[in-house]
């Protein structure tokens, strides 16, 4: 009685087969504001590992200097921003500096970071008022119970191995899998932002078993029926009510799946965009045939 409304063409009552309840739970990527402390251009690697970098001052709303600093490699990650996402491909635009413990969802301590980090922490002290002045009251009460560059939105769930991830803000989904990426200062995971919305996935198998089946025509038009373009399109909460069965690579259905993004994936890296379509056009017919619904 309380749930939104959804609105179909006429005879396209089979994408009501798509309804259900999702066997997995889609989260908000990382919370980095502010974008101006948190997003980073490597300019430089030391011979001892270290790193030279410019924050990206002019991301975000916030006015906030320029600076470039040295800091340690080791909390530098390869950040995955809306932006950064096609159908069935990802890239990396810039880093993230991640100073969240993703096991305990609170900050590494002050004495950690002086320690282990101490270049890291000089870094972010020059910008202490900026971070204890941040907008969202919850972020703030956070800064000030544990450290003051406290992050929001980052756990377990966030460096897991593999990542369904899509664009958040948008009028259609978009989705990739993305896993670790090469830099130029060792393999390093792939985080995403609060830009995009995600599925944390325990294997490679599962992840492009979930990437078909939110990418197909049948999943997006359904979340088109009662989400809006703009900036709740993806929504992790839209993913609440796609009936998404669990990953089971025993199931046909589900190894089919699986197989073609995998190939998707493959062959839109290789530019081979008429292949695409005749793949996408696959994955929506093995799609309807896993909601039990025939077309």
């Amino acid at each position: 009685d309380n749930g939104s409304w959804k609105t179909l063409k006429a005879g396209d009552g089979r994408l009501n087969k798509i309804e259900g309840k999702n066997a997995y739970q889609a989260r908000l990527g990382a919370r980095v504001e502010p974008y101006g402390v948190f997003l980073l251009d490597v300019k430089e690697i030391l011979s001892n590992g270290d790193l030279i970098v410019r924050n990206l001052a002019e991301k975000g709303k916030r006015r906030i200097g320029h600076v470039q600093e040295r800091i340690e490699a080791d909390l530098v990650y390869p950040a995955v921003r809306g932006s950064d996402i096609s159908r069935w491909s990802a890239k990396r635009g810039v880093y993230v500096l991640m100073v969240q413990d993703p096991e305990k969802s609170e900050p590494y301590s002050e004495k950690r970071v002086k320690k282990d980090w101490p270049y890291t922490f000089n870094y972010l002290t020059r910008f202490k008022d900026v971070l204890l002045s941040r907008g969202s009251r919850t972020v703030r009460e956070l800064a000030e119970r544990t450290a003051f560059y406290a992050m929001f939105g980052i756990g377990k769930y966030t460096v897991a191995r593999y990542k369904v991830v899509w664009k958040r803000m948008a009028g259609d989904l978009v989705a990739a899998v993305v896993s670790q990426a090469k830099t130029d200062f060792g393999w390093k995971m792939m985080i995403p932002t609060d830009t995009t919305a995600f599925f944390a996935a325990q294997n490679e198998d599962e992840a492009h078993y979930l990437c078909a089946v939110i990418n197909s025509a049948p999943v997006r038009e359904f979340i088109r029926s009662y989400s809006s373009a703009g900036r709740g399109f993806g929504a992790p909460s839209v993913m609440e009510n796609v009936g998404v069965p669990k990953f089971n690579p025993k199931n046909g259905t589900h190894a089919k799946l699986s197989e073609l993004s995998k190939m998707l994936h493959k062959v839109k890296a290789e530019g081979n965009e008429a292949k695409v379509y005749g793949l996408e056009q696959e994955v929506d017919e093995v799609v309807w045939d896993l909601f039990g619904a025939t077309k």
